[in-house]
């Protein structure tokens, strides 16, 4: 199974709400200032949201073995 194919299977175990910050941060490459324009919410809360989302992705992934 390709690297692509793992990833994109763990990302449909993440909430709705990390899939979305993840696909506009990696995927539309908004900034964050960008992405709290479109949540109405703070720049900081985006961050934090943001690290949170890649932390509970890397976690998903290490149980497979697929490091990133």
């Amino acid at each position: 199974m390709s690297d692509r194919r793992v990833i994109r299977q763990a990302l449909t175990k993440l909430s709705p709400p990390q899939r979305a910050l993840i696909h506009r941060a990696y995927y539309l490459k908004r900034t964050t200032a960008q992405i709290a324009i479109e949540f109405d919410i703070s720049e900081h809360v985006v961050r934090c949201a943001l690290h949170d989302a890649m932390q509970e992705l890397r976690r998903i992934l290490a149980e497979v073995n697929v490091y990133v």
